[in-house]
């Protein structure tokens, strides 16, 4: 009796030994095989390049400038009518040297790098508030002698041009120039009625 004791005993303790070092190699091969896949082992991503652009869709594209500073020029506006109804790998694919940062249906955020020369000074101080393909826009820069120091398009809003009063549309037509973006989206504020 105290033999069966002592085998069943054994036996137990070399079950319990077995399932430990099956288990502690079942671990390590999935430690294993995690490093070897990396972030992938995780439930995937939804397919982002999937989103389609609307025309209520807002692209932002950011040109950041490393040798100036860390300046960063940032231009806002719906998708163009060519753009509209492409997905965002269509949009990815135009667009070789820029990188995704953020999309959503409502908003895509693209950056690109640009080792060139610096923005000029006069875009970085001032912005142009006026019309442009018939809404509101707001430009970096402002405008010289032949229009030729007005920068590129900061933002196009969605307030139309006929919903302005008379007086801020001719002011607009001309172009109102104001300093920094503070101005500008103060100016925007006190066209929509």
């Amino acid at each position: 009796m105290a033999r069966r004791q002592a085998r069943a005993a054994t036996l137990v303790a070399v079950a319990i030994l077995a399932g430990v070092a099956a288990g502690a190699y079942w671990w390590r091969q999935d430690a294993a095989g995690r490093d070897q896949r990396g972030p992938a082992a995780r439930k995937p991503a939804p397919p982002v390049r999937a989103v389609t652009l609307t025309p209520e869709t807002r692209l932002v594209e950011r040109t950041r400038y490393p040798a100036c500073d860390g300046v960063v020029l940032e231009t806002e506006r719906p998708p163009t009518p060519v753009e509209t109804g492409w997905r965002l790998a269509d949009l990815l694919r135009s667009r070789e040297t820029w990188h995704l940062l953020a999309a959503t249906p409502g908003r895509i955020v693209l950056e690109r790098v640009q080792d060139g020369p610096c923005p000029p000074e006069g875009w970085l101080r001032y912005r142009t508030v006026r019309l442009h393909q018939d809404r509101v826009a707001v430009f970096y820069g402002r405008p010289g002698a032949g229009g030729e120091d007005l920068g590129p398009l900061r933002l196009l809003t969605t307030i139309p041009a006929e919903r302005l009063l008379p007086g801020d549309r001719r002011r607009l037509e001309q172009g109102l120039v104001v300093e920094g973006d503070a101005e500008a989206w103060h100016v925007l504020e006190s066209l929509t009625p």
